[in-house]
């Protein structure tokens, strides 16, 4: 399988649009107990089968062909078919601001290595520096406080604590009324120039 769209390459990774090869791994990394207990917001519906990820990648290969905010695979360097996790971004506000909100996830038995940590500062150098990326001015990525790997990886990403928002981020949490409780977050961001 030929990756479809390479966005940028460094570090020993790549960051390319979703395949139809992905299709397992991101099942198996959607349906991960650590990421559905801090990377998946309440409201935000669960991928639940492989005819949902194909939607997923679908969307992914769509999104980057149009410079559009959206999802990317995380693949070794050496071996561009294989998943290692992804990265996604999206706006945070009206899209003429330039900031841009940025997630990441690690599939199961590719964490440990600096994978996130590496993904990320891909991904912010893309965002915020490459000619040919979409110009952002700034970068910011939250995480609940309950989640220090996230911060870890955030601060080696070369994303600066910047504070924290209280009850600001509403993740699942079966032992909790409603199944949902609201986490303080913690603030990161990275900025042009």
């Amino acid at each position: 399988m030929e990756p479809v769209g390479d966005v940028v390459q460094g570090e020993g990774l790549l960051l390319r649009a979703l395949a139809p090869g992905d299709r397992v791994r991101v099942l198996e990394l959607a349906q991960d107990p650590l990421q559905r207990a801090f990377g998946i917001p309440a409201g935000v519906p669960l991928l639940a089968s492989l005819e949902q990820v194909d939607g997923r990648v679908a969307e992914s290969q769509a999104a980057l062909a149009a410079l559009q905010p959206g999802g990317l695979a995380v693949a070794d360097a050496r071996r561009p078919e294989h998943f290692l996790g992804d990265v996604a971004w999206r706006f945070g506000a009206h899209p003429t601001m330039g900031v841009v909100d940025v997630g990441y996830a690690v599939h199961p038995d590719a964490r440990g290595g600096g994978v996130a940590s590496r993904a990320l500062r891909l991904l912010v150098r893309w965002l915020l520096h490459d000619p040919d990326g979409p110009g952002a001015a700034r970068v910011q990525l939250d995480h609940s406080v309950e989640n220090t790997a996230s911060c870890r990886v955030a601060l080696a990403a070369g994303m600066e604590r910047e504070g924290q928002r209280r009850s600001f981020l509403p993740l699942r949490d079966p032992a909790a009324a409603g199944g949902v409780r609201r986490h303080d977050v913690c603030l990161h961001g990275v900025v042009a120039g």
